[in-house]
């Protein structure tokens, strides 16, 4: 569907906070991406807080390294990798730094994320996936979202998606025009671009921040050097590999994951451009640059 048409005959913004309990519904995937620091995490604990209550489901978080749990309540259920995914019914689940913990180089793993984005009535799931980069997004994966949330999109919006006529460039282009007529960044921070096929609507809708926010939890990935590095922090001493490019594919093995950018040059130095840093230097460079080990 022509993604201009859809946003011209859904335009019916409902700025009020109860049109959040249409959009979120049991059952049900959801994609979230944004610029880094626009609020992406706390909007999903946000929804996790409010609808876990609301719906009975456990709140779950994918790939949270072991230091940082405690910055979370209780309730809250920890999951070490997609794998445990299947398992771990009656939740609602969480789904950060997409872009690295969900494989996308094999035929094998990418089942693996149809499979769990397919089954979240079987289950009693939510899911909430959130990515810096929504060109990863794999095609196959966006018929399964009832809902795309955006913060404010990169500056760059080429470096976001795969092509400038494709749905997802079109959703953020959108978006990207309601938050440049935002008068401050708190404003930014607050709210949230919804387009929500399902309802066939289409918005801004402002969302709070959950009771139990701190700045620590703003930067919940801050020191740890990256997805791979906190999951080696979480493996026994013995198991822990050297930190190479030939040690870090074979710590991610171990941990069943694939590196989905190891072959894709281009992609990691749109990565590194994207996030402020050197595009210099070799594949194996520039991974490890984007993993937090140290190269300039």
């Amino acid at each position: 569907m022509d993604i201009n048409k859809f946003l011209g005959e859904t335009d019916k913004e409902n700025i009020q906070p109860s049109k959040w309990d249409e959009v979120i519904q049991p059952k049900a995937s959801y994609l979230l991406t944004g610029d880094v620091g626009t609020g992406k995490s706390a909007l999903a604990y946000f929804i996790m807080e409010r609808y876990g209550e609301k719906y009975g489901l456990t709140p779950a978080v994918v790939g949270l390294p072991q230091n940082k749990r405690t910055l979370l309540p209780g309730n809250f259920k920890f999951l070490d990798g997609i794998m445990e995914i299947a398992s771990t019914e009656n939740a609602i689940v969480f789904i950060d730094e997409a872009d690295i913990q969900l494989p996308l180089d094999s035929n094998k793993d990418k089942e693996a994320v149809v499979n769990f984005l397919s089954l979240p009535r079987q289950r009693k799931q939510i899911f909430i996936l959130a990515y810096h980069f929504p060109r990863l997004v794999k095609g196959t994966y966006l018929p399964f979202f009832s809902a795309f949330m955006f913060k404010r999109p990169p500056y760059l919006l080429e470096f976001a998606s795969k092509k400038s006529s494709d749905m997802l460039m079109g959703m953020m282009s959108k978006a990207g025009e309601r938050f440049d007529e935002m008068p401050s960044e708190d404003e930014v921070l607050k709210n949230t671009y919804v387009v929500a096929p399902r309802i066939r609507w289409n918005g801004l809708l402002q969302n709070d921040l959950p009771s139990f926010w701190s700045q620590d939890l703003s930067e919940i990935w801050s020191g740890i050097g990256g997805f791979a590095e906190g999951q080696k922090a979480q493996q026994p001493e013995a198991q822990q590999l050297e930190l190479s490019p030939e040690g870090l594919r074979q710590q991610m093995k171990a941990q069943g994951l694939e590196d989905p950018y190891w072959h894709n040059t281009s992609e990691l130095r749109d990565m590194c451009r994207e996030r402020g840093l050197p595009t210099t230097g070799n594949k194996d460079d520039l991974v490890l640059r984007l993993f937090g080990f140290g190269l300039n």
